[in-house]
């Protein structure tokens, strides 16, 4: 992480006390010091590292100009190939022209082991045996050295490493607290608007599976080595299409993506990032992708609609259907069969079939074609369907990799992060290779398309790799679209883009410049909104989908004026951790009660919860930034404790129906952030409530604490994280209540948690 434009920083009551200790510890720059800083939220880490860096990387003016030539603390993020922290201060010594003043030695913080979990396993053994052999290290060391380390490698390095670890000098724990998630969502790459023939809307599984089979073999046919010699009796079997059918109007496909699941921080996705959540999950939930229109992911199942048009022999037998069809020429060419491959598997994917094996048949059609057109030809000509212009076709092949990347990877030949990765590179080639075949100002439409996508890949790619470099990639890419992109004539699209561009600036700002980037974010989301503000019929036009609008029963526009709403509040409340706190609070507030205008319960329920989320997280913050002896304070906690529990509530009704419908924040978190908001009512004295309330509150914190542990891994850092609170609260019932107190709330614990709690007690 580099830290930049870092103000003044507003951290949560009860880790205040540990902060200053480790601010006077790194202060002192005693020698062979080594502290180890834990902290599973890495939001409030990121603040943390920043406000360090800022209040001790910098030499005062005041001391003797001779120590003025080193900083008191550098921040070095852990290098990923080779994780060696102490080699790497040896490395940042070299490159430094020597001290004048000898004696002067600077501090170092080492950021960014949590990211060594992406890595493969022998990476991370590499990190432990660099650790373990640091003693020589260790004893030149003539610096204090902090190393930042999220629970679960500090229980590592405890366990694997007891070497290194008797070298440690000083604990600090810091305890989570209520945060947003970066704005995700689902993704929608955009497809070209160029009329693709029709395949039958309607098919009966048992005609489609071998109707599959049939395209599969035929496939295999075109691709052997003497796909040449068997093309014309391949020809045969594939159907020529009638004129008559109504063609698909790229506007029109749905693009449908299986479910993934995210494992590490999420960044933003090909086509719109959508929804923010407030819990330490980082949990992708389904995926419904649509092209040109920013659609929430925590929508799926509510927005999707069928938009395709059905023949008037749709109903018939797929068998019967195709007797209708033309037979194929003789003559057409092997890039016109290709290419009817790659749109019938493509058809399939549009139709929710998105298979890992259409997706991979669909790209070797498609690719095939493009091998054997014409070097720098800019259409195909020849085409049964379309004089297709070569750039829409790279454009697909790069929106058919990228949705190879987010499926699960079927072996285990090479790490699931590795395969994602190249998939990526390949989707982000093909869309840079697909800009080179047109002119710009000729197809603006088509070229702001292309850099959309693009910036979305590259958004993608900064999760895995090089997030500073791909995220900058992601902005210029999104830049150049809204050039292309009018907010009159091309409203949806311009809102969904700068939507787009305000989510790469929030996670650049995670890594860089926070002040800075997240001013532009809030700039980007607040730009994404005035398109809605044009006249209905306008905004109708440029967005077929949506329906008469009202808060009952709000169109597509207005989802996504609410999706943008709740995008821009969590923006406001990032920077609120880094300046003027209540002002920006209060700002992202009124944003996510906007948002609820039109997320209603009954309508997109699982977004409903999201924003209220977010919501009581913004209350909770707000309340921690008045003073204890406020009367705001508590109306403030009750207001969070009010709007978390409506959106638990609203969670558990979408986990219980059948199907169940998933939301894209962990229940556990937001059960451990309720605990945490009752805690705070129970245990300040400032609050003069009864001794009666405050056991109602404790009480209340504990069952939430018990929900956010049982629904966690063991081995998780929700785990560990609602067993310390835990073990709080029953401290609280001791002072409170006495033995009699704390045996009340040991009865109320699990039996399995017991060993251990009653050890710590």
């Amino acid at each position: 992480m580099t830290v930049a434009n870092t103000t003044s920083q507003k951290i949560s009551s009860w880790n205040r006390q540990t902060y200053q200790r480790l601010q006077l510890a790194l202060s002192l720059g005693l020698r062979r010091q080594l502290f180890v800083a834990v902290c599973d939220d890495l939001n409030l880490r990121n603040r943390l590292a920043s406000k360090l860096h800022a209040e001790l990387g910098t030499t005062s003016v005041t001391e003797p100009r001779e120590t003025q030539d080193y900083p008191k603390l550098v921040s070095l993020n852990i290098n990923l190939r080779e994780p060696h922290p102490l080699r790497q201060i040896a490395q940042w010594f070299a490159h430094q022209r020597k001290s004048e003043h000898p004696c002067w030695q600077p501090g170092f913080q080492i950021l960014g082991v949590e990211r060594l979990m992406e890595q493969t396993p022998e990476v991370q053994r590499l990190f432990l045996r660099n650790l373990q052999a640091s003693e020589r290290y260790l004893l030149k060391l003539e610096s204090t050295l902090l190393l930042w380390l999220p629970r679960p490698w500090f229980y590592n390095i405890q366990q694997s490493v007891p070497k290194f670890w008797q070298w440690h000098t000083g604990l600090f724990e810091f305890e989570g607290e209520p945060t947003p998630l970066p704005p995700v969502g689902a993704v929608k790459p955009e497809t070209s608007s160029t009329p693709k023939r029709t395949y039958p809307a309607t098919v009966p599984v048992s005609t489609k599976k071998a109707t599959t089979v049939s395209f599969q073999e035929d496939l295999r046919k075109l691709l052997s080595e003497e796909s040449v010699k068997l093309n014309q009796k391949a020809l045969s079997l594939l159907p020529q299409l009638s004129e008559q059918q109504t063609n698909y109007q790229g506007n029109d496909l749905l693009w449908e993506m299986p479910q993934a699941k995210e494992d590490t921080l999420p960044m933003p996705l090909p086509e719109f990032p959508v929804d923010v959540t407030l819990s330490d999950n980082t949990t992708q939930e389904s995926e419904e992708l649509k092209p040109e229109e920013p659609i929430d992911a925590a929508l799926t199942g509510d927005l999707v609609q069928q938009s395709s048009t059905e023949t008037e022999n749709s109903n018939l037998p797929f068998e019967e259907q195709l007797s209708h069809l033309k037979p194929v020429i003789d003559d057409v060419s092997l890039v016109d069969t290709y290419l009817e491959l790659g749109n019938y598997y493509r058809h399939l994917i549009e139709q929710g079939d998105a298979s890992r094996d259409n997706l991979q048949l669909a790209l070797q059609a498609y690719e095939q074609a493009l091998q054997w057109l014409t070097e720098g030809s800019n259409s195909i000509p020849g085409v049964v369907a379309t004089n297709t212009p070569l750039s829409e076709i790279l454009n697909d092949v790069g929106n058919l990799y990228w949705m190879l990347s987010r499926c699960p990877q079927p072996t285990v030949d090479l790490p699931e992060s590795s395969s994602t990765i190249s998939y990526l590179e390949q989707s982000i080639q093909s869309y840079q290779l697909a800009l080179t075949k047109l002119i710009a100002a000729e197809v603006p439409h088509t070229y702001a398309m292309i850099q959309n996508n693009l910036g979305a890949a590259y958004g993608d790619l900064a999760r895995h790799q090089e997030p500073t470099a791909n995220l900058e990639e992601s902005i210029k890419a999104y830049q150049e679209a809204l050039r292309y992109r009018d907010e009159e004539n091309d409203a949806i699209k311009y809102a969904s883009t700068q939507n787009n561009l305000g989510t790469a600036y929030w996670n650049l700002a995670q890594e860089q410049s926070p002040v800075t980037n997240l001013q532009a974010a809030i700039a980007a989301y607040t730009e994404a909104l005035s398109p809605y503000d044009l006249p209905s019929e306008q905004l109708e036009a440029n967005d077929p989908l949506d329906q008469k609008q009202t808060t009952s029963h709000p169109g597509t526009s207005s989802l996504n004026w609410a999706m943008i709403q709740n995008n821009l509040g969590t923006a406001y409340w990032n920077l609120a951790q880094y300046e003027q706190p209540e002002t920006f609070l209060d700002k992202a507030v009124v944003a996510y009660q906007a948002a609820l205008k039109y997320r209603k319960p009954g309508v997109v329920p699982a977004a409903c919860a999201a924003t209220q989320n977010n919501l009581g997280t913004a209350y909770w913050h707000l309340a921690d930034q008045l003073p204890d002896e406020s009367e705001a304070k508590v109306e403030y906690l009750e207001q969070c404790i009010a709007v978390y529990e409506e959106a638990i509530a609203l969670a558990q009704q979408l986990q219980q129906a059948t199907p169940a419908v998933p939301v894209n924040f962990d229940l556990s978190t937001t059960h451990k952030n309720l605990g945490l908001a009752y805690y705070q009512l129970a245990t300040q004295p400032q609050f003069s409530l009864t001794q009666e309330t405050r056991l109602a509150h404790l009480h209340a914190a504990l069952n939430q604490q018990v929900q956010a542990i049982t629904t966690a891994s063991a081995e998780s850092n929700a785990y560990q994280s609602a067993l310390g609170y835990i073990i709080k609260t029953i401290r609280a019932f001791y002072r409170e209540n006495g033995i009699t107190g704390q045996n009340l709330a040991l009865s109320n614990i699990p039996g399995n948690l017991l060993p251990e709690i009653l050890p710590q007690l």
